[in-house]
């Protein structure tokens, strides 16, 4: 149950976070800044040194299983949008998640389209962060990101999903990506011809990226980054209900039409959290709910095959009786050979087909 049987919502967590991170990480920080920007102007003497021991300076730290120092990520996209979906947490390595000038990157990137994160003052800090946050598809939109665009695969057939995919996986797409594997296989000499389908297929990965992230609500369960999730002790779970209950009040703030848990992890957390707090979820606790395919996706010699998983599930709110349709996409992390976007589009055709069998077409 959260701290003192008070539920934080996502605003507060955002604001006590980020105040505790402006005065032990920003702060700091500033003199760094306006160090490297005068280095940028003025091409000062030494600034590109002691940029280059920013970056590298935690390597040799002693591990910390989270970021305890960077930038978390409470959310991106559109708070009342009407597709959710909850990963466990930002994967990015602790070093470089801890490393100032990373920090330093991600305050600046956002300037370009006057979506900086502003850090003259607190109020100014946390009010901008939610601001890139929306707004992060904009921002990010350059940076090719295999994740962003197996989430936009696994979207591709969830109908009046909210997000605009258009052109990304149709037959169209397919048959660039076909003709660039083939062009680079045969080793056609033609490189202006093979420059010209990259930049199509590009061009539609970028557009299917920026609208993913700016038109869905995507959330972690914890905010800090890490490249493992695992290796939690069960008895420690019981500390993730007060971040559990921070993305259900989020969630239940308005209407959705879908909320998918795209990870195995949340069925053991959703079990250990049934009686314990003030949302209850329905369907979790039988097997039989959990539904599968024989459909291969990750089949390599001398590894057992992979089956696709979900389970459709009920959350509902103790207190007024508000019930809203979810589903738990177990082996979403498993489909994650790189460029494996058809893989995951079949994963996700699959789990909005066990959707419509539980609740109906929306």
């Amino acid at each position: 149950m959260a701290e003192n049987n008070k539920i934080y919502t996502l605003d507060e967590r955002i604001e006590n976070n980020l105040k505790e991170i402006y005065e032990n990480e920003i702060v700091p920080l500033k003199e760094i800044i306006e160090f490297v920007e005068q280095y940028k102007k003025f091409k000062l003497s030494g600034a590109e040194k002691l940029c280059e021991l920013f970056k590298t300076k935690t390597e040799t730290e002693a591990e910390e299983v989270i970021s305890t120092h960077g930038l978390p990520g409470f959310f991106a996209g559109k708070r009342d949008a009407d597709t959710v979906m909850l990963m466990l947490n930002p994967g990015q390595d602790v070093a470089l998640a801890n490393n100032p000038m990373i920090t330093y990157e991600r305050i600046m990137r956002g300037k370009k389209i006057g979506k900086g994160i502003n850090i003259n003052s607190l109020d100014d800090f946390i009010s901008t962060y939610r601001e890139s946050s929306i707004y992060y598809g904009e921002i990010d939109e350059d940076r090719a990101d295999n994740f962003d665009l197996k989430q936009a695969a696994f979207l591709k057939h969830w109908k009046d999903c909210g997000v605009d995919l258009a052109g990304f996986l149709d037959d169209n797409y397919k048959k660039l990506v076909d003709n660039y594997k083939n062009y680079k296989k045969l080793g056609k000499a033609d490189k202006e011809e093979i420059e010209k389908i990259k930049e199509e297929i590009d061009k539609i990965n970028k557009e299917a990226k920026k609208n993913v992230l700016m038109e869905k609500l995507s959330m972690d369960l914890i905010p800090y980054a890490s490249r493992k999730f695992d290796g939690i002790d069960p008895d420690q779970i019981p500390l993730l209900f007060p971040y559990l209950e921070t993305l259900f009040d989020e969630i239940f703030k308005t209407k959705r039409k879908y909320v998918i848990f795209c990870s195995d992890f949340y069925k053991n957390l959703f079990k250990q959290y049934n009686g314990k707090g003030k949302w209850i979820i329905e369907g979790v606790d039988n097997d039989d709910n959990k539904k599968s395919t024989n459909t291969v996706f990750d089949q390599k010699a001398g590894k057992k095959e992979r089956l696709a998983y979900c389970t459709p599930i009920i959350i509902r709110q103790k207190d007024n009786g508000n019930q809203q349709n979810a589903i738990i996409a177990h082996t979403f992390p498993n489909q994650s050979l790189p460029n494996a976007y058809e893989k995951m589009e079949e994963y996700g055709r699959f789990c909005f087909k066990v959707w419509t069998d539980e609740f109906g077409e929306i």
